[in-house]
């Protein structure tokens, strides 16, 4: 087993640049990201303690505990020697990486509320990130981004904070479209991208993007580490030097 500690960006990963339609949003798509990510998955299945839903004050549907600082180490190297440079090629910016959490999709259908049948945003700063690193296959699900449809806004700064209230009273006015975790357009939302989850696949795309994992098989959410849909999800800031 390789130790946390040896882990490493493969220098044979790709990345790609897909661009929302109709925007000026882009998300990084960065396949083959680790060298080698059989510690990342023994820390997974032997140490890490999975705390319940909502213990990491967020509305993801599952359990989740803080990866290690070696990986986090090497994200945030990662995120500024390399990434920056294709976010914001005009400035020199400083990076904080916030926190970097192994997720495990646990919550059934029927047991979601309304807030978790609904696409969100993680923030409503220009400046923050999100990335989720998938470890489990296409089947399970990756990531779909949406156009909130009665103000037309994919991205939310801090002047549209008040529409996310307003998001919620319409999902929950809209029940019978809204039963389950969202996978597809409705009448409120568009889905404008789908990132398809590949195992070692890295996304990374501004945390003011509406946004929900786009779990489309039972399987995604059965709680089985085995089985299950697992990655990690991180956020990072940027500040100018």
């Amino acid at each position: 087993m390789n130790s946390m500690k040896n882990l490493r960006v493969n220098p044979d990963y790709t990345l790609n640049k897909v661009t929302i339609s109709d925007s000026d949003v882009s998300v990084l798509v960065i396949d083959n990201f680790l060298f080698n990510s059989d510690a990342i998955m023994h820390f997974a299945h032997n140490i890490a303690y999975f705390n319940p839903m909502f213990s990491d004050n967020t509305l993801f549907p599952g359990m989740r505990d803080k990866m290690p600082a070696p990986y986090t180490r090497l994200l945030k190297a990662f995120f500024d020697n390399i990434l920056l440079k294709e976010i914001k090629p005009d400035a020199v910016y400083q990076s904080s990486l916030n926190k970097s959490l192994l997720s495990l999709v646990t919550c059934p259908p029927t047991d979601l509320s309304a807030n978790q049948k609904m696409p969100h945003v993680d923030s409503c700063n220009d400046d923050d990130y999100a990335f989720v690193h998938y470890l489990s296959g296409q089947a399970l699900g990756g990531t779909s981004f949406y156009r909130y449809k009665p103000k037309n806004l994919i991205a939310f700064t801090q002047q549209h904070q008040a529409v996310v209230p307003e998001m919620l009273e319409k999902v929950t006015q809209s029940p019978e479209e809204h039963t389950s975790y969202i996978t597809q357009s409705t009448s409120l939302f568009e889905q404008v991208l789908t990132i398809d989850a590949q195992p070692n696949r890295l996304i990374i795309y501004p945390a003011n993007i509406l946004h929900s994992a786009n779990l489309v098989s039972n399987e995604s959410y059965c709680g089985d580490i085995n089985q299950g849909r697992l990655s990690i999800s991180s956020f990072a800031s940027i500040t100018t030097k």
